[in-house]
């Protein structure tokens, strides 16, 4: 299994066509199937192309309560849903998406909320639950670092999310995601939001370094 996600689940559709309007996702997918220690994450209806059932991860829409939840017909062995949890507990609504998320390998838990506690409280939960497999997508924005610094995450398995930050900053922040101890990232926008205006051959040649910058800076 890899910790290693590239994300073309959420964004708009325009964001993926070249200058000339071909679509570059099935070219990411591509890319994708090519690259070791890489896993895609799509929109349930999407598809994934040749990447591998066990390296790709079904997107679901964000929500704000649990019956929001869409539960697709399953194609991949991994999922991921984010969720805005103000109204309940952090760790009791994990445990309600968790109960209707059975049978997958992993399951991604994005929370909104990122206070101590709260990473606490998934964390524990993370690492006690009878589902399994559950990893947590983390904001490492200045607050988000700020509040895994000072939270105690224990053995839990969680990975790290850019949240609209462009590659620069995001790169720059991997050392210390690394040293807190993040096992990889699951990240879109930051790899591939800012190459729009190239061609499609540059395009995919600055997606795929980003990919190898990352990959290096977790193996060091």
């Amino acid at each position: 299994m890899t910790n290693f996600w590239l994300a073309i689940d959420h964004a708009d559709d325009a964001q993926f066509h070249t200058p000339d309007s071909s679509d570059i996702r099935p070219d990411i997918l591509d890319l994708v199937a090519n690259t070791p220690n890489w896993g895609i994450v799509v929109r349930p209806t999407q598809g994934h192309g040749d990447v591998r059932r066990e390296l790709a991860c079904a997107g679901l829409p964000d929500i704000e309560t649990v019956d929001e939840l869409v539960v697709p017909q399953r194609s991949t062995d991994a999922v991921k849903v984010g969720f805005d949890d103000h109204q309940t507990e952090c760790a009791r609504m994990a445990l309600d998406i968790l109960e209707r998320l059975p049978g997958y390998d992993r399951v991604f838990l994005e929370p909104y909320c990122t206070t101590p506690g709260c990473l606490e409280d998934l964390a524990t939960l993370a690492t006690r639950s009878q589902c399994g497999g559950i990893v947590l997508k983390l904001k490492v924005n200045d607050e988000g670092l700020e509040n895994i610094e000072r939270a105690d995450l224990g053995r839990a398995s969680w990975v790290a999310r850019s949240d609209g930050m462009g590659w620069d900053d995001f790169s720059e922040r991997l050392p210390r995601v690394k040293a807190l101890g993040a096992r990889g990232v699951m990240v879109g926008r930051a790899v591939w939001g800012d190459t729009g205006e190239a061609g499609q051959d540059v395009r995919l040649k600055t997606i795929r370094e980003r990919m190898h910058t990352i990959e290096r800076t977790f193996a060091i």
